[in-house]
């Protein structure tokens, strides 16, 4: 059921529910429904859903999934909806230790690339899961909502693009006993966000033991060089309880996989000492230095069945990468003048030249650029002029700046869970903040070259912080109904969730404007040049509040017949009300095969960040550099261009799947459909006229004259996701040892079923659409024998489309790579382990873009797999009792 209210006006409503259940809702319970009917009917017995004792869940915990269903003796084989259950050790068994990496080593459908020059979505990386946006994916820790990143994506390719996912890469992966995944439809039950699926990660609750893990590794080009360190305790809390805590260092040094572009060359080639070589911009991973993370997980049992616990993280890290190189001739509002007529269409290119006699009187020179070299006459007299300045003086070479941000990251769950009779309860309160705080140099702020070349280079741009806060209170009962007691299992809750983004304004030399000399009307930027610093007008705080509450039922309705309902009200202060509903059903059909199937509605939510936030971006457009600004929604420009209050996403997710189990092989396989409709998303960019910056102007943009185009955040596009899982596993004996082999899959497709074209570009259509690949698959073979283990893995990605730097004239199509990695490891006593491996073993690259010369990247901006090429580790871990 969806219902949807801003105010008094209906954008969705409980019409709509038997149009959108028919025919995928009946579908499912024909198929899955039909089945338990005409197979025999057994006699119901208490043995399908026990009594749960305390007792049972000690024995149950370690088996027992968290997402999915709230009943406490479901597991994973089990669910009515797909649900991959990831051990902890199977992150560690790799070489690269960052969380996104490793879920997408792992989880087919989950992407992530590697973002170079993509502003801040370089160090908070957007990750899809399914094809679609990272806000679409909820993420949990020990089954809570895990607080947001203060990253909104500007410069994400594709369906990434505008999204303000969950940080994940600050949970270190020797933190955790396992990662469950969520396949499927999930707001009925655990509220926005849940569109694509959950990812739970659940933490280590050892009270004894400890583990420490060292590695080193390096790429086969011999930079981006890794340190790790991380341990992993285990101490009792009283006689009853446990701590359990995790501890993650890691440096990381950048690398670059880019060639000269070619204007750089032009310069060198025109005789320019200056141009910074072997490339005047960097294409690769970036600086990671000083990345630490600290994560706790506490609990205490009582006499009465009851327990206390809390969990909570701290992590920071720095990060640092390179931008757009600024071309001495051509990079607008810094170097590029207006042409000198000289009979041809474009006229003879100059140097800007800046009139600081305060008047605009002091008639500064031309300086003509002929054959990519200004006239050495027409600069001597620039620079003899007390009254007239050029800054390619300062940056004959012109520069490249270097981005930055301190990224800190810390939240705290504590709860009180136990049973009361019958009942069990769960209340816990959780919160979580996660703050970005960005600097740029060598780089300039126009506005203040004044100072000529004394112009300060190094600016602290301003900060952008996520605080949210979420209290839950849940019961839950498994009872029998009627006279022949059919087990049920009822859930209920409430919930109560704030999320906070403020903006803190950078230094004021950071969005310094100079009237004095009219610098804005004589056409120089505004601000430090490629990430201008916030300015005060843009600081604040916006927040979202809601209170959801939920009833969950799940019955076995026969020893092979399970039925799942579930319906969800929330309220938002912002953007009114909304309900939603589930179904899931799942059919043994023998001791061998099993149906499962649901029906879901969903909906998300805009973030406060996206509702109310103002951008500046660097962007390139036809082979130039550009300022593209993202504004509010509010804003009059934004309005007259078709910009319309945010209102939530509603989605439908229907999805359909067998079950297999012959003997020791196991397969999964599930079909999914998802429609999103009035999908939160930025536009394309809209080119500025003359009187939409006199507008911009008079509404108190004060930088509205760098500014080429603008774009902003709408509802206007319709999104259906569908494809297919495959998860198989066998375990089998070979060679006096004990192997397992895994083949997970996923073949997706994306298309936008209804968009305004004024909005979304065939460019940003195709990234939406095509941006990753349609088929992935990963298929890992591990071996052990006696103190020897070994893992050799094979990643597979298929076609997609790629347009560096969101430029689709340069766009192509990449195709499909195979991968390969390998580990060995060797136990040297029963504490001490030694590893070595290599991830792309072969040293596979992507293919390369046929246009790379333009940007200097020759690879694709969006691989899947990034293209660093291959990476060799070794390690050492060290396990006490």
């Amino acid at each position: 059921m969806t219902m949807m209210l801003t105010g008094s006006v209906a954008v969705g409503s409980l019409r709509h529910w038997p149009r959108k259940l028919a025919p995928r809702l009946v579908l499912s319970v024909w198929v899955v429904g039909s089945a338990a009917l005409l197979a025999e009917r057994p006699a119901i017995a208490q043995e399908a859903t026990p009594d749960v004792t305390e007792a049972d869940v000690e024995t149950l915990i370690e088996d027992i999934i968290v997402i999915g269903s709230r009943r406490r003796d479901r597991s994973a084989i089990e669910s009515p909806v797909p649900v991959d259950v990831i051990s902890g050790d199977d992150f560690v068994m790799q070489g690269d230790n960052n969380l996104d990496a490793l879920v997408a080593s792992q989880v087919p459908s989950y992407n992530v690339g590697q973002e170079p020059i993509s502003d801040a979505a370089s160090f908070i990386r957007p990750a899809t899961l399914r094809g679609l946006s990272p806000d679409s994916t909820l993420v949990l820790v020990n089954g809570k909502r895990r607080h947001r990143g203060a990253v909104i994506t500007w410069l994400g390719s594709g369906i990434s693009g505008g999204a303000q996912g969950a940080d994940i890469s600050a949970i270190p992966a020797i933190a955790l006993e396992r990662l469950e995944v969520l396949r499927d439809g999930a707001s009925a039950q655990y509220g926005s966000d849940a569109i694509a699926g959950i990812l739970n990660f659940v933490l280590k609750d050892d009270s004894s033991g400890a583990t420490s893990d060292a590695r080193w590794g390096s790429h086969y080009e011999g930079d981006g060089d890794v340190l790790t360190l991380a341990a992993n305790m285990g101490v009792p809390l009283t006689s009853d309880g446990f701590a359990n805590l995790s501890f993650e260092l890691k440096n990381s040094d950048p690398t670059d996989r880019g060639v000269q572009r070619g204007d750089a060359q032009a310069l060198i080639d025109a005789g320019n000492p200056y141009v910074r070589q072997p490339t005047a911009q960097i294409w690769g991973a970036p600086e990671y230095s000083g990345d630490y993370k600290l994560f706790g997980n506490f609990g205490v049992d009582f006499p009465n069945g009851s327990e206390a616990y809390a969990f909570g993280n701290w992590a920071k890290r720095q990060v640092e990468g390179g931008f757009f190189f600024r071309n001495p001739h051509t990079r607008g509002g810094v170097f590029e003048g207006d042409p000198l007529p000289d009979g041809t269409k474009d006229g003879i290119p100059t140097v800007k030249v800046a009139d600081l006699s305060g008047d605009r009187s002091a008639n500064c020179p031309a300086i003509p650029i002929i054959d990519n070299v200004p006239d050495t006459a027409a600069l001597a007299a620039v620079r003899d002029h007390p009254d007239c300045y050029t800054l390619y003086e300062k940056f004959p070479g012109g520069f490249t700046p270097q981005f930055g941000g301190n990224i800190e990251d810390r939240a705290l769950a504590v709860g009180f869970r136990g049973k009361q009779g019958e009942w069990f309860y769960d209340l816990s309160a959780a919160a979580g903040r996660s703050h970005a705080q960005f600097y740029i140099y060598n780089t300039i702020n126009p506005q203040l070259l004044g100072h000529r070349n004394d112009i300060p280079t190094y600016y602290d741009a301003g900060a952008y912080t996520e605080t949210d806060r979420v209290v839950n209170f849940d019961l839950s009962k498994p009872f029998s109904i009627g006279s022949s007691g059919v087990p049920i299992n009822i859930a209920v809750g409430l919930e109560y969730r704030d999320e906070t983004f403020e903006v803190t304004s950078g230094e004021p030399n950071s969005y310094y404007i100079d009237y004095e000399y009219q610098l804005p009307e004589q056409g120089f930027g505004v601000g430090s040049n490629g990430f201008p610093g916030f300015q005060p007008d843009d600081a604040g705080q916006s927040t979202s509040r809601s209170h959801a509450a939920y009833i969950d039922l799940e019955s076995n309705l026969t020893e092979r017949f399970l039925l799942g309902a579930a319906v969800r009200y929330e309220d938002y202060r912002l953007f009114g009300d909304t309900t939603d509903g589930k179904l899931a059903a799942r059919f043994q059909v023998s001791d061998a095969i099993a149906l499962r199937s649901s029906f879901s509605t969903g909906f998300r939510v805009p973030t406060a960040g996206q509702a109310t936030v103002r951008n500046v971006t660097t962007e390139f457009q036809d082979g130039r550099l550009a300022d593209v600004a993202t504004l509010p929604a509010s804003n009059p420009v934004a309005q007259q261009l078709g910009a319309t209050p945010l209102n939530p996403e509603q989605s439908t997710n229907f999805a359909i799947g067998t079950v297999i189990s012959l003997d020791r092989l196991d397969i999964t396989l599930d079909y999914y459909n998802i429609e999103i409709e009035d999908r939160i998303t930025l536009t394309s960019r809209f080119a500025l006229e003359p009187k939409d910056i006199e507008a911009l102007l008079a509404a108190g943009v004060s930088d509205a004259r760098s500014f080429t185009s603008v774009r902003f955040f709408t509802n206007r596009q319709a999104v259906e996701a569908s494809g297919i899982d495959l998860v198989a596993t066998l375990p089998f004996e070979l060679w006096g040892g004990e192997s397992s082999l895994t083949l997970a899959g996923n073949w997706s497709d994306i298309a936008l079923t209804d968009y305004d074209e004024r909005f979304t570009s065939e460019n940003r259509r195709s990234q939406i659409e095509e941006g990753r690949p349609d088929l992935r698959a990963v298929a890992t073979l591990t071996h052990s024998r006696g103190p020897w283990r070994f893992m050799a893995r094979g990643r597979y990605y298929g076609e997609f489309y790629d347009a560096p730097t969101n430029d689709g004239s340069v766009s192509f199509y990449a195709d499909p790579r195979l991968l390969f990695d390998v580990e060995a490891a060797f136990e040297w006593n029963d504490s001490v382990t030694l590893v070595v491996g290599a991830e792309n073993v072969l040293d596979e690259y992507p293919e390369e873009n046929p246009h790379g010369e333009v940007t200097g990247l020759i690879y694709p901006e969006g691989s899947p797999f990034g293209f660093n090429g291959g990476y060799y580790y070794v390690g050492l871990k060290v396990a006490l009792p």
